[in-house]
């Protein structure tokens, strides 16, 4: 046990040497937390739209006071025809249309259902999925307050239907994605920091020659191993707490769970990208190479974790494959932890899932880690 302390102090006193392994511990995890918490988004605000109103009666110009007064959009012009849309659409000058037909509000006292084009721009789908939406809402509640204000409940029961629905949000009450994607930022910022702390440290023992000389001293494998993986492990911890702050501090967000239950889980993916970090040791000569290697393996772990992209609209083989990514579990875990405030009787697959991985990952890895130094 001394010996392991030892090693311990040691391993301390050399990060803290090490300007640059500083900044990777307190510094870029600060930043990049503040800066990707507000650019990750998938909210659309201030969508640029333009009116082509052929009607020019009091209810079209109600309908662009609704688009001109929504935060989601800002009416960026009024055409009087057609002609130059495609132009506005193609310079970015527009990327929504509302379109009203003429004698808009004639059949509308009619009760002839008169239709309202959208035409939106597609080069990005999901953003113009999203600004679809909204301005279908818009158009929804402005024919119900018509419905409201002008016709007899008969009339008003006839265009409405039978059945009125009533949406009740859970959880993410606000419907900002913030609350969503912070707590996933904070898995994968975890991942890269453990992954590259303890790689490119048991490298540069490598590199600098202390690690021959560690293997002539007394010292068995497995207590070298422990003493160069814990203080990447309690590094780990304090930059999740790092991490903790800047979303209570800075995104004013709160944790609906346990936060010794989200620390506990924690310490377990800790042991999968630890153990990945000694992995990759193993196959590195140098900084340099551990580098290149843990953002060979952190892409895929990223982008199949469900962080960015929901693993559902995946393909169905790429989905099997996301079972061996143990940021999947991990990103679960946050989010239902961070929202739904879960216990950990709601999270047993993935708890299972993560210790699995961190018992295979580690003890493949010191494995391997052993058998390149004996």
């Amino acid at each position: 046990m001394q010996q392991i302390l030892y090693l311990i102090q040691k391993e301390f006193r050399q990060i803290f040497r090490d300007k640059p392994m500083l900044f990777i511990i307190f510094f870029a995890p600060l930043v990049q937390m503040t800066i990707l918490g507000f650019a990750i988004t998938v909210d659309i605000k201030n969508v640029k739209t333009v009116i082509v109103d052929y009607d020019h009666s009091a209810e079209s110009r109600e309908i662009s006071r609704k688009f001109q007064n929504n935060p989601y959009f800002s009416v960026t012009g009024y055409l009087e025809g057609q002609t130059n849309l495609k132009n506005h659409i193609h310079n970015w000058r527009a990327q929504l249309a509302v379109v009203i037909p003429k004698n808009f509000a004639r059949d509308l006292a009619r009760q002839l259902r008169p239709k309202i084009q959208l035409i939106v721009d597609g080069l990005d789908g999901n953003s113009a999925g999203i600004a679809l939406g909204y301005a279908q809402g818009i158009l929804a509640d402005y024919a119900a307050e018509l419905l409201t204000a002008n016709f007899s409940p008969a009339v008003q029961l006839r265009n409405a239907g039978l059945v009125e629905p009533h949406t009740r949000m859970w959880y993410n009450l606000d419907l900002k994605s913030k609350n969503y994607m912070v707590p996933g930022l904070i898995a994968v910022l975890l991942t890269v920091v453990s992954m590259f702390l303890s790689s490119m440290g048991l490298v540069r023992e490598k590199e600098i020659g202390t690690l021959e000389q560690l293997m002539v001293t007394p010292i068995k494998t497995w207590q070298l191993i422990l003493g160069k993986v814990l203080p990447f492990f309690i590094l780990g911890f304090f930059a999740l707490a790092l991490m903790l702050a800047v979303a209570f501090v800075v995104f004013q967000l709160t944790v609906a769970g346990n936060l010794v239950l989200l620390f506990s889980l924690s310490a377990l993916y800790l042991l999968s990208t630890l153990g990945l970090g000694i992995f990759i040791s193993t196959l590195a000569h140098t900084q340099q190479q551990a580098m290149f290697i843990s953002w060979f393996f952190m892409i895929f772990m990223i982008f199949m974790s469900g962080f960015l992209f929901p693993i559902a609209n995946m393909p169905s083989a790429v989905q099997k494959l996301t079972y061996l990514d143990p940021m999947r579990y991990f990103v679960i875990i946050l989010r239902e932890i961070f929202l739904k405030g879960s216990s950990a009787k709601y999270l047993m697959n993935e708890i299972f899932c993560l210790a699995g991985f961190g018992a295979l990952i580690l003890g493949w890895s010191s494995f391997k880690f052993q058998k390149r130094v004996s």
